[in-house]
């Protein structure tokens, strides 16, 4: 037999069982009480009567008659026990019995005395082919005069009235069973409906949620500990599902606003262009704007795709190892003519035995948006610092600089896709917003870590945290600028 799927319908099968099975236990000790009581009862009256007929053995040995009539004025005509007497002398000769014995009980079926004329020992069940079932004994007594013998007093009581009493017993068990079972399928069910009422709410509310109602929590206040952590668990899922709705909301409206101004640039130039016939110098110099726009363009979607590709959890890198030292001064070698046309002198500050299993690219990629940001945001004669140094099995870079800083309350945004501190001077500058989110997303790729730290009019300092010694993996396919052996355009 399969339990059935419903959780509400596995509780009250199991409530219904256990509390049935407890009151079967019950009811078959009580049972078995009985039983042991009723037996226990007809041994010691049987052996009530073994002592009644010793005493007038002793104190009237040669009184037959009398023995006679006190074993049919007692015994013979009990209304609820049939009890049956024989006395027998040592040589089995019959001194005295009930009327009608020897017809239902020969002194064959008797067993043989044991122990002695003290204690009749326990009785044995009887149950005779013409039907009827008896407790009998047999007990040693003395009888005869002065020389006094060993006799034999048997002694049966029937049982027909405990066995039609223990019927009528179970056959009332039986209906108290039946309605107990009743009882308790109809107690568990309320029982089990009550304890999934919590669940029963936790589905109606994740019923009612759609993508606009993501905002929707489930109350936790009046649940059970069990039922709590699976509804805050349920809350916390629909708070990132909400945040990711939100995010996902603010990237399509960003991604709308960033493309509509290459695509509106590029849609003016060209209906400018054809108005009028031009020279070749003033086509060249349209074309050229065109190309900027496009070049503008395909580096803004080619960042998106590997901030997309970066967040998917299937997506591995080609690690190799790097020489830390010999990659950051080749960065600055790079940018070194930016930072002089700025008026900004840049550092790097490394160990030479620095080595980390890193993706060359990528990493030079998330090095060079580090020093644009720190060259485009500090004023001339301040400074651009990079150090490296080992924490651990852990790589440590900072990028700091004694530029302008960044508001408190652009802190925590400065990671998020375009976010710009200044929209104006970024536009002017052809910034996309992109290059802290592409750095945190190849720092992710990595496995490691990136924190921010700034103060207004005092610069800011950039800390990436980077595992040293991970395994290399199946390469990932990228589409960026790469001199050889040199740094890589960053974008």
């Amino acid at each position: 037999m399969r339990m059935p799927r419903s959780i509400l319908g596995r509780l009250t099968i199991w409530y219904a069982c256990s509390a049935f099975v407890l009151i079967l236990i019950s009811t078959i000790a009580l049972y078995r009480a009985l039983v042991n009581n009723l037996d226990r009862e007809d041994q010691e009256f049987t052996a009530d009567i073994v002592d009644i007929v010793r005493g007038h053995l002793r104190d009237r040995p040669l009184d037959t008659r009398g023995l006679q009539q006190t074993i049919d004025r007692e015994w013979s005509g009990r209304r609820y026990a049939q009890i049956f007497v024989r006395v027998l002398d040592p040589r089995g000769h019959l001194i005295a019995e009930t009327a009608g014995m020897p017809a239902t009980l020969s002194s064959t079926v008797f067993p043989t005395p044991v122990g002695t004329d003290q204690s009749p020992g326990p009785g044995i069940e009887l149950a005779l082919a013409e039907g009827g079932r008896f407790i009998a004994i047999s007990a040693l007594a003395g009888v005869g005069g002065t020389d006094r013998e060993s006799g034999v007093i048997q002694v049966a009581l029937g049982q027909a009235h405990e066995e039609a009493l223990l019927a009528e017993y179970r056959r009332r068990l039986w209906w108290v069973l039946s309605l107990a079972l009743l009882v308790c399928s109809i107690v568990g069910y309320g029982i089990a409906k009550r304890g999934v009422r919590p669940l029963a709410a936790i589905t109606e509310t994740a019923g009612h949620i759609r993508s606009s109602t993501l905002d929707r929590r489930i109350h936790t206040a009046d649940l059970p500990t069990e039922i709590a952590w699976l509804a805050e668990t349920f809350n916390a899922m629909l708070a990132g599902l909400e945040d990711s709705f939100a995010r996902l909301s603010r990237f399509s409206a960003d991604i709308a606003h960033e493309l509509r101004t290459p695509v509106n640039n590029l849609r003016g130039e060209a209906e400018v262009a054809l108005r009028q016939v031009r020279t070749t110098d003033e086509y060249r110099s349209i074309v050229e704007s065109l190309l900027e726009e496009s070049v503008r363009l395909s580096r803004m979607i080619d960042s998106l795709l590997f901030v997309a590709r970066a967040e998917s959890p299937e997506t591995q890198i080609s690690r190799e190892a790097l020489d830390i030292a010999r990659e950051l001064h080749l960065v600055r070698e790079f940018y070194d003519a930016l930072a002089v046309d700025a008026g900004i002198v840049l550092t790097v500050e490394a160990a030479d035995d620095l080595v980390a299993n890193l993706d060359r690219t990528l990493w030079q990629r998330a090095i060079g948006n580090l020093i644009e940001n720190a060259v485009d945001h500090t004023p001339p004669g301040g400074h651009a610092t990079v150090k490296a140094s080992r924490d651990g099995d852990t790589l440590c870079v900072q990028v700091s600089d004694t530029g302008c800083g960044i508001p408190p309350e652009h802190v925590a945004h400065v990671f998020d896709r375009f976010h710009r501190v200044e929209p104006s001077r970024s536009t002017r500058s052809g910034r996309l917003g992109l290059g802290l989110a592409l750095v945190k997303s190849i720092v992710a790729l990595h496995g490691g870590s990136v924190e921010i730290a700034s103060e207004a009019d005092r610069g800011t300092q950039v800390t990436l945290r980077l595992p040293l010694n991970q395994p290399a993996a199946r390469p990932y396919e990228e589409s960026v600028v790469r001199q050889d052996d040199g740094p890589v355009i960053s974008v």
